[in-house]
């Protein structure tokens, strides 16, 4: 199935899309009711996890202890960023938001995200096809 260029592409172009709209309705939801998602528990939690995750990816890499513990740090206020955002979103539309907002503008902006999404990924590949990594 995924062995088709067109069918491989769409299905990373829809993912995108519905990713993106996701994380934009959870910021939606988390300035609209000036709450997190989630409790700070399981936030500092998220980041603990995620910061030594990605400190011990940086080591591996060769990076110094300092700059470890820096792309430790973005990775995981990075990815606690993403989840909460992912998280909100998920809360926000099984609480009728998509509704409210209306289904004509979430499609619009799941087919945005789908063309920005693959051009993002293009360009990103693109760019990291000259680095040998």
């Amino acid at each position: 199935m995924f062995e088709n260029p067109f069918v491989k592409t769409l299905s990373i172009a829809v993912l995108l899309g519905i990713f993106l709209v996701d994380m934009g309705l959870g910021l939606f939801d988390i300035f609209s009711t000036k709450s997190s998602p989630l409790p700070s528990a399981f936030v500092l939690m998220i980041f603990a996890v995620m910061f030594i995750g990605g400190m011990v990816f940086y080591e591996k890499q060769g990076l110094n202890t300092v700059s470890s513990l820096i792309g430790g740090t973005f990775a995981g206020f990075g990815l606690s960023f993403v989840f909460v955002t992912l998280v909100g979103g998920v809360q926000f539309a099984l609480g009728g938001g998509i509704s409210a907002i209306g289904w004509e503008q979430v499609i619009s902006a799941v087919a945005a995200c789908m063309i920005a999404g693959i051009i993002m990924l293009k360009v990103l590949s693109y760019k990291l096809e000259n680095h040998f990594y």
